[in-house]
């Protein structure tokens, strides 16, 4: 498996991945989006993940999260029910699934993508790993999606890696004094994220075009060149 180019560009990155899946040149993808966001979303925050996979469809992306509970879940299984690839990174082995309710979810994972981990196959879920795998979301991502989070917690970290990696990191905001989105508003806030309403919003920061169109080619400057003169502009 070819290490991950990305993640190759920060000084952090795991000397070491194990991959589980049906396609692990996933990780070097064209596009990835990573989405993370807390634990326990609103039903408008599970839509708006919904909403957001199935648009970053058309972009022909990777999506890219941990697998935990709540936002992660939500923008896996949306994946998998489209036929989408998506990547889990996971705190622990390959040899245990954290959480156990989401065996379903990555079943299904392996037949459109996989799970990464830099950690030996027994090891178990402790607490210290998810913060340490939290930087491989971030530096696997081009862009980093942040759905809903508070101001603290494993999305802000992740979010805060991001920028460290220099990615482009977009936030969904939510309602002033919502504790749900007041991780989203601070990013915004302090210019770490870009607000983002749609995944259009987010491929329009990132200069993508839906999977089949063309971008604009501009027309040659020049016309009146004679061919020892084009062979000097190059």
């Amino acid at each position: 498996v070819q290490y991950p180019f990305r993640l190759k560009q920060n000084a952090d990155c795991p000397a070491l991945l194990y991959f589980k899946g049906s396609d692990s040149t996933l990780v070097n993808a064209e596009r990835i989006v990573g989405i993370v966001g807390t634990r326990q979303p609103t039903e408008q925050g599970r839509a708006l993940c919904e909403a957001f996979v199935e648009e970053l469809q058309a972009y022909g992306v990777v999506v890219l999260s941990g697998l935990a509970f709540g936002i992660d879940g939500v923008a896996h299984q949306k994946a998998n029910a489209l036929g989408m690839p998506n990547l889990g990174a996971l705190g622990h082995g390959l040899g245990t699934l954290y959480p156990r309710e989401h065996h379903g979810i990555a079943q299904k994972m392996l037949e459109h993508g996989g799970l990464l981990t830099e950690y030996a196959h027994d090891v178990r879920p402790d607490r210290e790993h998810f913060p340490m795998r939290n930087r491989i979301i971030a530096g696997l991502s081009d862009a980093l999606l942040v759905v809903e989070t508070a101001q603290t917690g494993g999305s802000m970290i992740t979010a805060e890696l991001a920028v460290q990696y220099d990615r482009d990191v977009f936030a969904v905001p939510g309602r002033v004094r919502d504790a749900k989105s007041a991780g989203c508003n601070r990013l915004i806030r302090l210019n770490k994220a870009r607000l983002t309403e749609s995944a259009a919003d987010l491929a329009e920061e990132m200069g993508w075009v839906p999977s089949g169109q063309r971008k604009a080619v501009q027309a040659k400057l020049f016309v009146e060149l004679t061919a020892e003169e084009e062979s000097l502009l190059k």
